[in-house]
């Protein structure tokens, strides 16, 4: 249903109404470079470089890290950025022409899962490094004060909607900010690592550290991270990519922002600080690389700049979540206001969702190479790019995505069969693979074979499923009649 006195544009770009080519916002390059770059350059990203200096050869690591990114990358941008481009509408609506109206559930359901999750994560991460840093001002010693990491919480949060409730503009502009200062920060950063330890200790340091993994071992762990780093934006992508005007500023801005910039160079420079001085934890080596006083400052502006990421993940959230039918007749402010409760709740907890959450987004992410896979398929060789979009909106049998109930059941069973494929393959949790995995990885070859399976089964029933399909209303929808 639509708001009463609201500006149709307004609307458009604050719910999951499409988004007409006119009204798009992001007309630059840089647009949503800096955006998808805010999303990976928060301060898990230099967690990631800390794992990348375990697997043996931090060298190697570093080299299929980038790789994996790339591809992953672009695997994404094809399957769910373009769609949502070219229809103007978010990842779950997307997700309709191949899960059918109803089936798209699970996307909304990971959608908002990994988009709440990690904003939670992240601001669980942040109020403890702020605690840290206040009870280090303090020189004191012992038991941390809950009150702090819990008052942070919940200062962040009120930041995060306050600024969130504004609209994409200022999510935009904010993301202009921070995604760069978090760049110049690794720059400078990756400057002290040279000058302090020199190019060549830095090259002989990040080399082999454990000579039974060999090299296949250490590349394949870096391509599957960066391979998983990437498809982990799935979720995001669509919500963002509704607001680019110009499709010259789709694809690059998605893998140099989310990949190169934002994951690659800040993993990178943690890899070879964590390779060099042998600590992992973020805040402890810069503080010896940079000195107590400016390595707070820096940990500092590290901490803050997860405000960008925070308004983004909460944003994409907001317009997934009306897709809910009762939220989508709330205030915009309200619907954020919902998406953020249960972070003011988990504030006192912030251990406990560290150790807890992670895991269960860890298995989460599990779905994306079923999705993705299904996707890329369904929109370039089932669709060939002609996505019927008064359809996506039609919740009744005369749609042409409404499939068995309003499910398509074979890209479920597919979806459910890349995800076993890739935890046989591997367990991102406790990090075991199968003997395979050294040459192919797990997420390249689920995505792969995903596609070819949902490819052949519904290749046979494309005609059939047009041919059943009723007649609904041919103008672009401007209200919210229907919902998941």
């Amino acid at each position: 249903m639509s708001h009463q006195n609201k500006d149709p544009l307004e609307e458009a770009l604050e719910g999951r109404l499409p988004v007409l080519p006119a009204e798009r916002i992001y007309q630059k390059y840089g647009a949503l470079l800096w955006t998808t770059a805010v999303l990976s350059a928060a301060s898990y990203a230099y967690l990631v470089g800390g794992a990348l200096a375990s697997f043996g050869n931090t060298r190697l690591s570093i080299a299929g890290y980038l790789v994996g990114l790339i591809a992953g990358e672009v695997v994404v941008a094809l399957a769910v950025g373009i769609p949502s481009y070219r229809s103007g509408v978010d990842t779950v609506d997307a997700a309709k022409s191949s899960l059918g109206t109803r089936g798209a559930a699970l996307v909304l359901l990971s959608v908002l899962a990994t988009c709440l999750g990690w904003a939670y994560v992240l601001v669980a991460m942040t109020a403890e490094g702020a605690g840290s840093l206040v009870q280090m001002a303090r020189g004191a010693a012992g038991a941390r004060e809950e009150w702090i990491v819990g008052g942070v919480s919940w200062l962040l949060l009120a930041i995060v909607w306050a600024l969130a409730k504004r609209g994409p503009a200022a999510m935009a502009r904010l993301s202009a900010i921070c995604a760069p200062g978090q760049i110049a920060i690794a720059v400078g950063l990756l400057g002290l690592l040279l000058y302090k330890y020199g190019a060549s200790a830095l090259w002989v340091k990040s080399g082999a550290s454990d000579p039974e993994a060999g090299r296949l071992l250490p590349i394949a762990f870096g391509v599957e991270l960066g391979f998983a780093n990437a498809l982990s934006v799935l979720p995001y992508l669509g919500g963002l990519t509704r607001l680019v005007r110009h499709r010259r500023h789709l694809v690059g801005p998605t893998v140099v922002g989310s990949g190169i910039v934002g994951a690659w160079l800040i993993a990178m420079v943690a890899a070879l600080a964590t390779a060099t001085s042998g600590e992992s934890e973020p805040a402890t080596w810069i503080l010896h690389l940079a000195g107590p006083m400016s390595g707070t400052v820096i940990v500092a502006f590290l901490l803050i700049a997860n405000i960008g990421t925070l308004v983004v993940q909460v944003y994409v959230a907001g317009v997934a979540a009306q897709q809910i039918r009762w939220m989508a007749g709330l205030p915009w402010k309200w619907v954020l206001a919902i998406a953020v409760a249960p972070g003011a709740i988990l504030a006192f907890k912030t251990r406990w969702l560290l150790g807890q959450v992670a895991t269960l987004l860890g298995y989460n992410g599990v779905m994306f190479v079923g999705m993705a896979g299904i996707m890329f398929a369904d929109y370039f060789l089932i669709q060939r790019q002609r996505v019927q979009v008064p359809h996506l909106f039609a919740s009744s049998a005369q749609g042409a995505y409404w499939y068995a109930g309003g499910v398509n059941w074979i890209a479920m069973s597919v979806i459910a069969g890349a995800g076993a494929l890739y935890l046989a393959m591997f367990n991102p949790i406790s990090m075991a693979v199968h003997p395979a995995f050294r040459f192919a990885g797990a997420g390249i070859p689920s995505v792969l074979l995903a596609a070819l399976v949902y490819w052949g089964a519904m290749s046979a029933k494309r005609r059939s499923m047009i041919s059943r399909a009723g007649p609904v209303k041919t103008q672009m929808p401007r209200t919210l009649e229907v919902g998941i």
